[in-house]
């Protein structure tokens, strides 16, 4: 009897590759969705559902994700988040200040809706930590004033 020779599985296709790629690229496409909702709402998040959307497209496609970051409406978001781009101080407390009145609307809509909200509460304040964290981890822009 001649041994069993097992078959490697990294030479064998992958399954449902192309089912994988294409809900990947739904998601992302759900997700570059939400964020151009939140370019004109200031309730809505614009930022996190870009990182997600990126994410997503570059595993579906790499050329989606390029796509996504060449387009005319992110780019400028996209930019501060691959640290090409300096985030100012102003902009980031402007930011912080945004989704921290965001988020004690959010709560108070929350809140008043639902009797047993502690957890959604608590779900929106430590997201509301990480942005603020997420945040000022942004490269800073050096500004300096002129003496004129």
């Amino acid at each position: 009897m001649a041994p069993e020779v097992e078959q490697s599985s990294e030479l064998e296709p992958k399954e449902n590759d192309a089912t994988r790629r294409a809900f990947f690229a739904v998601l992302g496409v759900v997700f570059v969705a939400i964020a151009a909702v939140g370019v004109f709402l200031p309730l809505i998040p614009t930022v996190g559902p870009l990182i997600l959307a990126s994410v997503f497209l570059t595993k579906a496609s790499p050329a989606l994700e390029r796509r996504l970051v060449r387009n005319r409406l992110f780019a400028r978001y996209l930019h501060y988040l691959d640290g090409t781009k300096e985030l100012s101080t102003r902009a980031r407390l402007t930011s912080i200040a945004l989704m921290w009145a965001s988020i004690l609307v959010s709560g108070w809509v929350i809140h008043s809706s639902r009797e047993n909200s502690f957890w959604l509460l608590a779900i929106l304040i430590v997201a509301g930590l990480i942005g603020t964290v997420f945040i000022l981890r942004f490269r800073t822009k050096v500004e300096t004033k002129q003496d004129t």
